[in-house]
């Protein structure tokens, strides 16, 4: 009887804590409408990768071999319409870096990386001096990938498509406020669960050019 009272206790303290994070739908409506880019400026210059989320087994098997990343996000100099993000990542103790060119139309950007990724994103509200990006990216050659990266995963399908939600900082350093109020914004996008992703300061951050230039053009019969 005892056992089954303490039990009862435990899911009744349970559920408390999992409603007390669940949030309306009236409540995330304005946690996902997506902000305007007409002005990318609050993009530019350098953020650093704090939180992420994936709902790919394979793309969330990346970002836990991920100690960390930095992205520059600056004026495209021949597309008026473009912003140039460059980022410098650290993974597996190698430090790689890749750039790709974007263009805004209205609210929504999209990107080419190599013949792996495209991408469309939106920018999020969030933490003052934060960047929350919702993404939905279609990938290829993944398996040749995830091995040329020597993660320990096997990707059957030749095109993944996926779902990202990642918090950027000015700042090094995240409010345990923020990262908590980031999570219930990504339960809103349908994730659950703790990030894939979350920034350890002990691994520290690459340095400008210190990395190795990423062209990702991958050819499936490798």
């Amino acid at each position: 009887m005892v056992s089954i009272m303490c039990l009862r206790g435990l899911l009744l303290v349970s559920g408390l804590f999992l409603s007390s994070w669940a949030l309306t739908p009236e409540e995330c409506q304005p946690l996902v409408t997506p902000l305007s880019l007409a002005d990318p400026s609050m993009m530019y210059n350098r953020s650093h990768f704090l939180v992420g989320y994936s709902d790919s087994a394979a793309f969330g098997a990346i970002l836990k071999h991920m100690e960390s990343s930095w992205w520059n996000i600056s004026p495209s100099p021949s597309d008026p319409k473009g912003i140039v993000l460059a980022h410098e990542d650290k993974l597996n103790g190698a430090c790689m870096s890749t750039t790709a060119n974007i263009t805004i139309e209205g609210d929504t950007a999209s990107a080419s990386v190599g013949n792996v990724f495209s991408t469309t994103f939106h920018l999020l509200p969030g933490c003052d001096g934060c960047l929350v990006l919702s993404m939905n990216t279609t990938a290829k050659n993944m398996d040749t990938m995830v091995k040329l990266l020597k993660i320990n995963i096997t990707v059957t399908a030749e095109e993944v498509n996926l779902r990202c939600v990642y918090l950027l900082g000015r700042e090094a350093t995240l409010k345990d406020s923020d990262f908590d109020d980031f999570k219930k914004q990504a339960s809103c996008l349908g994730f659950s669960g703790e990030p894939q992703f979350i920034y350890d300061s002990k691994n520290g951050y690459c340095a400008e050019g210190e990395s190795v230039k990423i062209e990702l053009n991958i050819d499936g019969d490798e």
